[in-house]
């Protein structure tokens, strides 16, 4: 399979479980440039999953579009700790990072099942 993709993605996985976790042990406005860079972390790894998606078979797509799920609502939920003030932004970081969470154990899932080796064919009765 692509390697350079299966990397990638495990490296974005990483960096944005990494940035979230760091995001939630400060406070609101410190976290707030973190959820930012987070966010933009979690848009690149979504471009990723949707670039190569489409070449994976169907136990890996469907850990795919899990995983793009979790990463959408990671970003609304960024962008909604952006926006609020310091105090809504702090209630918001534990969900936040629960959706980083589920979002890059589903992408790792996704990568796993795709890069797994194929058993080989059954041969043809008859």
């Amino acid at each position: 399979m692509n390697n350079d993709f299966v990397n990638k993605a495990l490296e974005s996985a990483r960096v944005l479980q990494q940035s979230v976790a760091e995001a939630a042990t400060k406070g609101a406005e410190q976290a707030k440039p973190l959820v930012a860079d987070a966010m933009a972390k979690a848009q690149d790894l979504q471009r990723t999953l949707i670039e190569q998606a489409p070449q994976y078979g169907e136990a890996a797509q469907a850990h795919l579009q899990t995983a793009k799920g979790h990463l959408t609502t990671f970003i609304s939920t960024a962008q909604d700790v952006i926006a609020k003030g310091a105090a809504g932004a702090q209630a918001s970081l534990t969900p936040l990072a629960e959706n980083a969470r589920q979002a890059v154990h589903q992408a790792a899932k996704a990568v796993t099942e795709a890069t797994a080796p194929k058993p080989p064919a059954a041969p043809p009765a008859g």
